[in-house]
């Protein structure tokens, strides 16, 4: 059976001096689903420029995307609520237009393609380029739009031959990810594992022709603390695709969440190692020093305990400053300050998340937070010594995402780690051990 991804056209030979097959210009709110791009390309054999995973510190961040894009021979501009009115989407925008203008008539001519991620108009120059609606994959590109994708970086059309093989199995794709959410909710976690190890159509295309829907049943076990069955998952997932990235992340946070810490510190090192320097790496391989901080500090080695966290902050504070945009690191190297006893860093880095998080609010435009955009906020506060802004976030947190039991735990235990050092006063302290359930 020829399934959609069979469609989808490999990049062009590159030629001297252009060392990528594709420039991915996304905002940092958008990077999941940026990175579930950069496994689909990855997959159908394209190099891919994904600026955090390339970038260095302190070299000049426009020079070093200018130049980047430059090199490369396409670019996917991803299109939300998120990239509106941004100056670094126009800035590459026009950079990208300015290349297709410059060698539409050479030998080597630069495509780009709109990937629109929710009904947010495409404004301005864009709008008059391919756009592709993405608004039915929230998790990452899959299906007839994603062989358009392809086809429109090496600047061909897509045959109607080709939408009609790939129309039946895509209506099958779109509907998996609310199934596999609706199977957590209703406690029916085997029957994700199930779903992943059939043999049977149309679980056996949808599960074996790319890692995204992987991605979203690992992520759905984990948020809902299935860590056997997560691990299980990945076991499988990885000897299908043991390049991709979300599942090796997926993998590492899994084994950590596991407390297997020496094996989740070694995959997730192992991706730095080969490059992968971005936040949710980073972010995940410093938890797990923290979580090796803990285990020191119990068992008595209070020196080693002291420079693990000291390593776990280094981890976070050097990716928050590479990505200051990024409130997860940022809100984990003030914790990590204060469990340091260097509480000005802790409430200076505190006040720049709570800045990031206002910002984020008016991007989201109505939309619902998400689980850790309401408990990124109640940790600012809590830092900031203001427990009763604190507890109503967290609580509306864990009442709203009742189902991310894996989340809620791991907000507990920082938590609880912070009221160690942190003077909020008794009662407030009780009150949040209250809330998430903690001994004194």
């Amino acid at each position: 059976m020829n399934y959609w991804l069979d469609h989808c056209e490999p990049p062009r030979p590159r030629p001297d001096g252009v060392e990528w097959d594709v420039f991915v210009s996304y905002r940092s709110l958008d990077r999941t689903w940026a990175i579930a791009l950069y496994d689909m390309l990855t997959q159908c054999g394209y190099k891919v420029f994904v600026d955090q995973y390339v970038l260095v510190p302190g070299q000049g961040l426009a020079t070093q995307l200018g130049n980047n894009l430059q090199r490369s021979n396409g670019g996917v501009l991803l299109w939300s609520k998120n990239t509106a009115g941004s100056q670094w989407v126009e800035n590459e925008l026009n950079q990208m237009v300015a290349r297709q203008a410059a060698g539409a008539d050479g030998p080597n001519p630069f495509h780009f393609v709109v990937a629109g991620l929710d009904k947010t108009p495409v404004q301005g120059l864009a709008a008059g380029k391919l756009n592709l609606d993405f608004s039915d994959y929230p998790d990452g590109p899959m299906g007839a739009d994603m062989v358009r994708l392809t086809v429109g970086l090496q600047g061909k059309p897509l045959t109607p031959a080709v939408v009609t093989r790939v129309a039946t199995f895509e209506r099958n794709l779109k509907d998996e990810p609310a199934k596999l959410r609706a199977l957590a909710r209703a406690d029916r976690f085997p029957a994700i594992l199930e779903r992943i190890q059939a043999e049977n159509e149309p679980y056996r295309a949808a599960y074996t022709t790319s890692a995204t829907l992987l991605g979203v049943a690992v992520d759905t076990l984990i948020r809902s603390k299935q860590y056997p069955l997560a691990l299980s998952a990945l076991e499988l997932a990885l000897t299908r695709f043991p390049t991709s990235l979300r599942l090796r992340q997926l993998q590492g946070l899994a084994l950590r969440r596991s407390k297997k810490l020496d094996e989740a510190c070694y995959q997730l090192n192992l991706l730095r190692e080969e490059g992968h320097e971005d936040p949710e790496t980073m972010g995940m391989l410093a938890s797990v020093y923290a979580d090796i901080w803990e285990a020191k500090l119990q068992s008595g080695d209070a020196r080693e305990a002291k420079d693990v966290l000291e390593q776990s902050r280094h981890l976070y504070l050097q990716t928050f400053k590479k990505v200051p945009t990024d409130t997860y690191v940022g809100i984990n190297a003030a914790a990590k300050s204060a469990l340091l006893g260097d509480f000005p860093l802790a409430q200076s880095l505190a006040t720049d998340v709570l800045k990031r998080v206002e910002e984020a609010r008016t991007k989201r435009n109505g939309a619902a937070p998400t689980y850790w955009d309401y408990a990124t906020e109640a940790e600012a506060w809590l830092l900031k010594l203001d427990a009763a802004r604190a507890l109503p976030l967290y609580h509306e947190a864990r009442i709203a995402y009742r189902d991310e039991k894996g989340s809620i735990e791991a907000t507990a235990t920082q938590v609880q780690r912070l009221l160690h050092v942190l003077d909020v006063g008794d009662a407030a302290k009780k009150a949040l051990r209250d809330e998430f359930g903690l001994a004194s």
